[in-house]
């Protein structure tokens, strides 16, 4: 005599799932491929958001997360210019002499890339959005983004405002 069980739908999908760690029922190839994929989706895709204001006024100056070693990726730069004269504003990632993130004037001797030159109307805003992040790595450890007003007419008041993700 031959007696009927019944399974529940976990009991089911817990059977199902050892048979595809398994292999049973699906090609190996397709599970690595998964697997792979699922790995790089994790390492590439940052977990959580940043943002961050500097004012640049007749100098550069800095922000970014800092020296722990994450990587940005900006989603957008707003640029206010105050000034009654059209700035020039150059965008980089800093190298640093001394100190770090949030520093400026001479502690920055350099730039490396991604950077990158914009035109800010006077008394305007101009907001750059980036719909793929723009990826800024670490230089020395250090994940920053600089900026300074090459123009400076009328003493160059310009807030940037940055928001992106890191991870």
């Amino acid at each position: 005599m031959h007696r009927i069980r019944n399974f529940s739908a976990l009991s089911l999908a817990c059977i199902a799932g050892a048979m595809a760690l398994a292999g049973i029922g699906a090609p190996a190839h397709a599970h690595a491929a998964g697997s792979i994929k699922a790995a790089y989706v994790e390492q590439v895709i940052p977990g959580k958001t940043w943002s961050g204001s500097m004012s640049v006024l007749n100098s550069t100056n800095s922000m970014g997360p800092g020296s722990n070693g994450a990587i940005l990726g900006i989603t957008s730069i707003t640029l206010t210019n105050f000034d009654t004269s059209p700035q020039q504003v150059f965008i980089f990632v800093p190298i640093f002499a001394s100190g770090g993130c949030g520093t400026g004037g001479s502690n920055i001797v350099g730039g490396t890339t991604p950077q990158m030159t914009v035109y800010v109307q006077p008394q305007s805003t101009l907001h750059l959005a980036y719909p793929t992040p723009l990826v800024i790595s670490p230089y020395q450890n250090v994940t920053c983004v600089a900026a300074e007003v090459t123009t400076q007419l009328h003493g160059g008041s310009v807030e940037i405002d940055v928001n992106g993700v890191v991870n």
